[in-house]
């Protein structure tokens, strides 16, 4: 294991408004950790996620990517660049499957890692999804469950080395559940922090941080 974790916060202070989220919160992530944040709704899972990703600016503390401070915007652009999300919403664009799948490879960062078709048919089955019937259905036709698979099977192409999934489980059934904790969270190399209030998915992961108070 690396001396240096890949994430590491400290002493992190977050509120809107006059509701604190955050204060003097720490917490490290190692490469190849499995991590999940646990906690009520408004304990402040998906408002980490977007500090770290930095959509939200630090108020107090620092997060350090690979021990550079997330306050450089190199450092942040870094983290990006290495990195895969899925966020609650799933609203990751529009049009045919195949073209959402797709998009993310059109940006310069990842254009040289395009998957060609085999892999995409490949990782589609591996969730569950029968390729010749989804990839050419309107991604707005697909139910919460097919489309979060759909970007479930985006961060596996993806092949980033950091993963970020908010709920990943939170639309699927138990079968879709077991091929996703078998996919993303069996694979070493992959550092993958998550947010979850699913049982079964807290307890698959290697560690858990709490932030009920």
């Amino acid at each position: 294991m690396s001396s240096t974790p890949l994430l590491e916060g400290r002493n992190i202070h977050f509120r809107y408004g006059d509701e604190v989220i955050f204060e003097n919160f720490n917490f490290v992530i190692h490469k190849g950790d499995k991590v999940v944040l646990k906690g009520e709704s408004g304990s402040g899972k998906t408002t980490l996620f977007r500090l770290i990703l930095g959509f939200e600016s630090l108020q107090q503390g620092d997060i350090l990517y690979q021990g550079e401070s997330l306050k450089n915007p190199e450092t942040i652009r870094n983290l990006r660049k290495n990195s895969s999300w899925l966020p609650q919403d799933l609203n990751i664009g529009t049009g045919l499957v195949e073209d959402v799948i797709l998009f993310p490879f059109t940006f310069q960062a990842h254009k040289k890692i395009k998957p060609n078709q085999s892999a995409i048919e490949a990782t589609l089955q591996n969730f569950g999804l029968t390729p010749d019937e989804i990839l050419q259905k309107s991604y707005s036709d697909l139910s919460t469950g097919q489309r979060q698979r759909i970007g479930l099977a985006i961060c596996v192409l993806l092949n980033q080395p950091f993963i970020l999934l908010d709920e990943p489980t939170s639309a699927l059934d138990h079968d879709s559940k077991s091929k996703a904790a078998d996919l993303l969270l069996n694979q070493n190399k992959r550092t993958l922090l998550s947010t979850s209030h699913d049982p079964f998915w807290v307890e698959r992961c290697e560690k858990v941080i709490d932030l009920n108070p």
